[in-house]
C-alpha cells in the first residue's frame, strides 16, 4: 500500500509565486527561462514554429525556420 506521500511531495516541488490581483498563485517552476532580454525586431535569423495539426487531420511538429523578410 502507498504511504501517500507521492502527492504531496509532488506538490512541495512545484513552488509557485504569489502575484497581485490574482486569485491563483502560478508556478515558477520553469522561470528564469526567458529572463533575457528579447532580439531586437529584425535581429533573429530564425523562429520556432510550434507544432499544429492541418486540416486534413496530419500533425505537425515544431521546427525552426528562416525569420521573414531576412
Amino acid at each position: 500500500m502507498a504511504s501517500g506521500n507521492g502527492k504531496r511531495s509532488w506538490k512541495m516541488e512545484r513552488a509557485s509565486v504569489s502575484v497581485a490581483g490574482r486569485s491563483r498563485p502560478r508556478s515558477n517552476k520553469y522561470s528564469g527561462g526567458d529572463s533575457g532580454k528579447r532580439p531586437a525586431p529584425g535581429s533573429r535569423e530564425r523562429v520556432w514554429v510550434g507544432g499544429y495539426t492541418r486540416a486534413d487531420g496530419s500533425k505537425v511538429k515544431g521546427y525552426y525556420r528562416a525569420a521573414a523578410g531576412g
